[in-house]
């Protein structure tokens, strides 16, 4: 996928691709060089501890269940006692464990078996917090963080002014009833280059919690691999910038990704459908990607409601998704000087919905919608850039975008036109 995108993106999707290709390779080699280690087992100083396939990591290696004469009963007892570089490996035979843990030192937690080894927050706080970089978690099922008595006040993963801290190959399990207000089950706060990675981040209804929240100044971080579902919103970000959202499952939330006062964000690659209200929200953000994205099946019918929906904000990048039966708008616009190109947008009520101007809308195809693009427009803010989309089938002539035009006291018809439709769709 990134071959192919790299040569027949656009100059400024093709930077964003390479980028996200090398960080990509540097991920998979070091994802290799962790399987190797995993792979390793314990020597005969070990016989008698349960049989496992045990990780190795450069530090000492602290067991908490199985049979071993040493093995810690609680994790957290295990932590204190764990130095910096250190592995704490826990059972899964004496789970669930009934644990609010802290991590405030640089350690890999591993689970023996995601499905298996439950923490179990009882209710009494976050299950995990996470206040030291350079961590990693992986192999466990999360469940039941603390009552909250505010917003954000109680997560199942809570990382805290942490850098290069990872989250890979969990269950994080999310329930209804525990949340009387909005809640979330993976936060990050001013924390920076983290990977939350192949998680399932579900909840058992839609509820009034978020899947994985990113809080101000969070930066560089790294959403990749995870289904979401079945939350407000999928993945949250507010006041952040530099951060990707990479091969996710995005389904079944109200939105499936919303980012308040973010620029410079990329969402690429990933897989968006059902959600409720909006695919993908941009609010008051500028300079953000939206790249090879499927967005199908987003809205139940509101004005709210549209596979994208960009709102105030300039400068934002859509480009090489697949925008498909969305109700009402494939694409809401009411901000200015933002770039559509190289979309298909088909079977939507509406393919694109323009209430802002100086947007450049060119080099789409617009298939099988009941209308394929309509504009409203203020008395002083005239005009949007159509140009040489393909609408339907071939054009001859130039083909007129309908739309208002809102004046002081009454509205009027208007028209803008691209003067140069496509003959032939484009190969997306």
């Amino acid at each position: 996928m990134c071959g192919y995108v790299t040569f027949k993106y656009p100059i400024f999707v093709d930077i964003i691709v390479r980028e996200e290709f090398m960080r990509k390779r540097f991920l998979v080699i070091g994802l290799i060089l962790l399987f190797i280690c995993m792979s390793i087992t314990q020597s005969s100083a070990f016989d008698n501890v349960k049989k496992s396939t045990i990780p190795i990591f450069n530090g000492n290696t602290l067991y908490v269940g199985g049979n071993g004469p040493d093995n810690y009963t609680r994790i957290q007892d295990a932590i204190d006692n764990a130095s910096d570089g250190d592995t704490v490996f826990v059972f899964d035979d004496s789970s669930p464990y009934h644990e609010n843990i802290v991590i405030n030192k640089s350690i890999f937690l591993i689970g023996e078996d995601k499905n298996n080894v439950v923490l179990d927050g009882d209710l009494k706080d976050n299950v995990i917090t996470i206040t030291d970089d350079d961590v990693f978690v992986s192999g466990f099922t999360m469940i039941h963080p603390c009552y909250p008595s505010d917003i954000w006040d109680s997560t199942l993963v809570d990382i805290v002014s942490s850098e290069n801290v990872t989250i890979k190959d969990n269950f994080i399990r999310q329930y209804e009833w525990e949340f009387p207000t909005n809640n979330a089950c993976v936060v990050l706060r001013n924390s920076s280059y983290c990977f939350i990675q192949n998680n399932t981040i579900i909840s058992d209804e839609t509820s009034r919690a978020f899947g994985v929240v990113l809080l101000p100044d969070s930066k560089f971080n790294n959403i990749s691999g995870n289904e979401i579902s079945l939350f407000i919103s999928g993945v949250e970000i507010q006041w952040c910038s530099e951060n990707v959202i990479y091969m996710n499952y995005l389904h079944h939330n109200l939105d499936g990704v919303d980012i308040w006062y973010g620029n410079n964000n990329t969402i690429i690659n990933n897989i968006i459908n059902f959600n409720s209200g909006e695919g993908i929200s941009f609010e008051d953000s500028s300079n953000n990607q939206i790249i090879g994205n499927t967005i199908t099946d987003n809205g139940e019918g509101e004005w709210i409601d549209n596979g994208i929906y960009i709102g105030l904000g300039s400068n934002n990048y859509i480009s090489y998704n697949h925008i498909s039966r969305n109700n009402p708008n494939g694409i809401l616009i009411l901000s200015i000087k933002n770039y559509i190109t190289y979309n298909d947008f088909s079977n939507n009520p509406v393919g694109v919905y323009c209430e802002g101007y100086h947007n450049h809308i060119t080099k789409n195809n617009f298939m099988n919608n009941k209308r394929n693009a309509y504009l409203k427009v203020g008395l002083l803010d005239l005009r949007n850039f159509w140009d040489e989309n393909y609408w339907n089938r071939p054009r001859f002539f130039p083909y007129p975008v309908f739309g208002l035009m809102i004046g002081i006291f009454n509205e009027f018809l208007w028209v803008n036109f691209d003067w140069h439709p496509a003959q032939e769709p484009y190969d997306i």
